[in-house]
């Protein structure tokens, strides 16, 4: 269906909506102690064979493929080796599907009419997600950090896009996943083995689940499990090499570099850049790295330093979380432009990140899967430059109030992107930001939409649905501070929000999931 997911900030928000779905995915505080779980199955209808058709390709991190991988399909003791086109398929014409046990202290959730409903005792990070028999995405709803209560998700609304539907659902570090049929008329029956099918309330009915895992094993890679919830499914796999990936060639040596300002060589100019390194750094963890970029006339040190909020600003916010994160600390890079902008001609900047990351790769150790660029206006354009030139080298960009004008050299890769954007900037105009975004919901597969827009001086984050997996899209569109990077909902003040914005957890939250 193709849904985003909108999450609305203000102080009057009592639930989440979606623009074109009538019944809300809500909760109520204080209610629901305790709920039972309990499954409905359609008696009579026993889901005990199928056939097996998995194929794809084993690629590495390059999208060459690999040849002689072996794929297994552990539960079924099924396997095949790829060739020179990294291809493989596995099949079968019957395989019997034992059913799933109950789960152990079940007490969280209920399929009541059509709905899935669980509640919570204590805050936790929930995620709904309802695919079709072939495993294409239908909808999916997501919060990070849901407050405790009880809340409800309507499942029946998806079923006439697909008559099977497998429904998977994470509540905190547990993942459950049920496949339901939907059954005619206002009953349908609950069957357990040894007992005698009851008549209850609801429209789904639960049929056998598949949990099975595909193994893959090739020489010279990490090893990788996936789970699969359907055996009729084509599935793209990528290696990782082993020992190689993550790791710069500047683990295990003591650095040269230090905090501070420095200068380099590039493109036969002198630049120069501030480094901060995480404080008790240790040589033999790789470390991700975040480029900032200074906004037309703006400077290294402002970034660095965070201007007038001072070190709560320092590199967009970032630099205070990572500092005070006991699993995310970060190298952080801010680049200083010539004439105090990101002109990047003749792609002289994209010169000097280039150099940038050589010179720190090979003296630091750096998690070469995460590097992260970031940016407000004029470092905006320039973030947007190196997610279209560098889309295979960085991991994710976060681009506040850009525009094109940097350039955009390529810009046909994926990359993980995030936008923030005033629908009252006068200095770069909404649209122009929406069409950067909109290329990189192109790019990345995601499903196209018209993301509603704030109401009143708050802000809306929309999080795209159907994107390819690891390269979401996310958009932030506010009112109120104008041409801004740190705007606080209720204000029209467009500078000193530094220690308030809403933007730095965002974008904290965006880079910290990879």
């Amino acid at each position: 269906m193709g849904m985003i997911f909108v999450r609305a900030f203000s102080s009057t928000l009592k639930r989440f909506r979606f623009h074109d779905v009538k019944q809300p995915f809500h909760w109520r505080h204080g209610m629901y102690q305790r709920i039972t779980i309990f499954f409905i199955m359609l008696i009579g209808f026993t889901i005990n064979a199928q056939t097996i058709d998995l194929r794809g390709k084993v690629t590495n991190q390059a999208g060459n493929p690999i040849s002689d991988a072996i794929v297994t399909l552990v539960h079924q003791d099924l396997a095949d080796t790829t060739g020179s086109d990294g291809a493989y398929s596995i099949s079968n014409a019957t395989v019997v599907v034992s059913p799933i046990a109950l789960l152990p202290n079940a007490e969280t959730l209920i399929l009541n009419k059509g709905f899935l409903e669980f509640s919570l005792m204590e805050s936790a990070p929930i995620k709904v997600e309802i695919f079709d028999i072939k495993g294409n995405l239908l909808k999916r709803v997501q919060q990070w950090n849901a407050p405790r209560g009880f809340y409800n998700f309507n499942i029946e609304e998806c079923s006439h896009a697909a008559k099977l539907l497998i429904v998977r659902t994470a509540i905190g570090m547990e993942e459950f996943t049920f496949r339901y049929l939907p059954l005619h008329g206002n009953a349908s029956l609950v069957q357990r083995s040894g007992v005698n099918p009851t008549e209850v309330g609801g429209t789904l009915a639960k049929v056998t689940a598949i949990n099975d895992t595909l193994k893959v094993t090739a020489s010279g890679f990490t090893e990788k499990a996936i789970a699969i919830t359907s055996y009729d499914q084509e599935l793209a796999i990528t290696l990782d090499s082993t020992g190689s990936i993550g790791r710069s060639g500047g683990c295990g040596k003591n650095p040269t570099l230090t905090n501070g300002q420095k200068s380099i060589q590039s493109g036969g100019q002198n630049r120069k850049y501030m480094i901060r390194i995480p404080e008790g750094y240790d040589n033999n963890h790789p470390y991700p790295v975040v480029f900032g970029f200074h906004w037309n006339g703006g400077n290294m040190n402002e970034v660095d330093g965070g201007g007038t909020s001072g070190y709560t600003w320092s590199y967009y916010g970032l630099r205070e979380k990572a500092d005070n994160s006991t699993d995310h600390k970060m190298i952080f890079i801010a680049p200083d432009g010539i004439s105090a902008g990101w002109a990047n001609s003749g792609g002289r900047d994209l010169t000097l990140v280039d150099d940038l990351l050589e010179l720190v790769e090979n003296d630091l150790c750096v998690d070469t899967e995460r590097l992260f660029a970031m940016g407000f206006s004029y470092g905006g354009g320039m973030s947007f430059a190196i997610a279209c030139a560098r889309a295979k080298v960085f991991r994710a960009v976060a681009i506040y109030a850009g525009a094109q004008l940097s350039g955009c050299d390529g810009g046909r890769d994926p990359i993980a992107y995030i936008g923030f954007h005033s629908i009252s900037d006068p200095t770069c105009r909404i649209a122009g930001g929406r069409a950067l975004r909109d290329r990189f919901v192109e790019n990345n597969g995601c499903t196209p939409q018209n993301p509603p827009g704030p109401a009143g001086l708050n802000h809306v984050v929309t999080e795209y649905e159907g994107c390819d997996e690891g390269y979401p899209v996310v958009w932030c569109e506010f009112d109120g501070g104008g041409h801004t990077p740190a705007p606080v909902d209720g204000s029209t003040n467009g500078s000193g929000g530094g220690d308030k914005t809403w933007t730095k957890e965002e974008a904290w939250k965006f880079f910290t999931q990879f």
